[in-house]
């Protein structure tokens, strides 16, 4: 069968769609994007409104383009149990396993309703296309902040026992794969029989191989000793996207962050005393309800303290079923289309300023695409990075870089070949 896919959402929703695609196409299945195909996939996303919007549009465009006789799958956060309404198939994320089974017409949604709900069932993603791959090794939140659908809609926290990740992640390296991002809701929580994030990423880096290890989104209430000390380690890639919300500790608070500012700036601290170029990119939510001048003027002041080189803003808008949909939304939309300017202002100045410290210098490059006689890819600080010349796709090379005409971009040349 052709199969469209068509997905939103974080990097364990993209991965889990990955996997699925993989099992797929090991079935002989073909991933279009076509409008002529027998199935319709969406997975979706739930936590802003904005996403939800978008998770509707592409069920309207799959409803409009299917065929008398094709399927709709909607499965991802959106899809709460399995079912099929209006006539389209809700999989659930702890079902996606089951979906080649659905198409292949070995289940049927009853027999999908009365299946364990399996979370880590799915196979490793060796079909993904991209040279960074991310693999699943978590699920699943209980911190409850106030503004956050997330535990409602995956549950509590589960962990990939660490043999499977092992396994998986040398079958990532034995497909090609150079870069793994370590991915799941609270990775900070992963607790894999016994084996801590830090413990799992150790026993990794031992694995024989030319590859780097990515961490991405992790909260710093869960960034322990023995994690910073890895961070030095040269198969790391020196990022974190480091969720801060607030600068505020009042609006922390009633958001139920679990750190202070204090506490928040401390770890980073911790790490940059490692690395002290470590890349730091971070999520902003302004105009939260009750959310003051002063209050956003903390955030702001946070935020210029730590220098982040990348900020996710989003304006705050209340979730049906937490808890700060009770509160009464304060601020005018108005207001948080300025905060929400302030910031991404503020960040693009800090971005001019964490690029500059690369002017000149050498790093690790990992080529993704080249077009046009240019190659395309990212340093081991994360930083994207282009190169003037047609280079092998998916290889490591040593690069001095500088920074481009506009300051938000880094221009590089070779210094050596290719490794690996």
């Amino acid at each position: 069968m052709k199969i469209n896919v068509s997905s939103l959402g974080c990097r364990l929703n993209q991965s889990e769609i990955q996997s699925v695609i993989t099992a797929l196409r090991g079935r002989g299945h073909i991933i279009t994007a076509r409008d002529d195909a027998d199935v319709f996939i969406v997975n979706s996303c739930k936590v802003t409104l904005t996403s939800e919007r978008k998770t509707r549009q592409l069920l309207y465009r799959a409803e409009k383009a299917a065929r008398p006789g094709a399927m709709i799958i909607l499965t991802g956060c959106c899809a709460g149990v399995p079912e099929i309404r209006d006539g389209i198939i809700h999989v659930p994320n702890d079902y996606k396993h089951l979906i080649p089974d659905i198409l292949d017409a070995r289940l049927d949604i009853n027999e999908v309703s009365a299946s364990p709900p399996s979370p880590f069932v799915l196979p490793a993603p060796t079909g993904a296309t991209t040279t960074r791959v991310s693999l699943k090794i978590q699920d699943g939140c209980d911190n409850f902040c106030s503004y956050c659908v997330i535990p409602y809609t995956r549950g509590g926290p589960k962990s990939k026992p660490a043999e499977a990740v092992r396994r998986e992640f040398v079958e990532l390296l034995d497909a090609g794969y150079r870069e793994i991002v370590l991915t799941g809701v609270m990775i900070g929580k992963y607790d894999g029989d016994g084996t801590s994030l830090a413990g799992l990423v150790s026993s990794l880096l031992e694995t024989p191989g030319e590859f780097r290890i990515h961490l991405t989104s992790i909260s710093a209430a869960f960034v322990d000793t023995r994690l910073i000390d890895l961070m030095a380690h040269d198969r790391i890639v020196k990022h974190m996207n480091l969720s801060l919300q607030s600068g505020s500790d009042r609006v922390l608070g009633m958001m139920k962050r679990g750190y202070t500012a204090r506490q928040y700036m401390q770890t980073i601290e911790k790490i940059k005393s490692v690395e002290p170029d470590f890349n730091f990119t971070t999520d902003v939510i302004v105009g939260f309800p009750g959310e003051t001048e002063s209050d956003f003027g903390e955030t702001l002041g946070l935020v210029r303290e730590a220098g982040f080189s990348k900020i996710h803003t989003f304006r705050y808008s209340p979730r049906p079923g937490t808890a700060s949909a009770g509160l009464y939304d304060d601020v005018p939309d108005q207001t948080k289309k300025a905060r929400s300017e302030a910031v991404i202002g503020l960040g693009m100045e800090l971005k001019r300023r964490y690029y500059a410290r690369f002017d000149g210098r050498e790093s690790v490059f990992l080529s993704e695409r080249s077009r046009g006689g240019e190659t395309r890819g990212f340093n081991q600080y994360y930083v994207p990075v282009e190169i003037d010349s047609a280079l092998r796709r998916n290889r490591f090379y040593r690069i001095v870089t500088v920074p481009g005409p506009d300051g938000l971009s880094l221009r590089g040349a070779l210094v050596e070949t290719e490794r690996g």
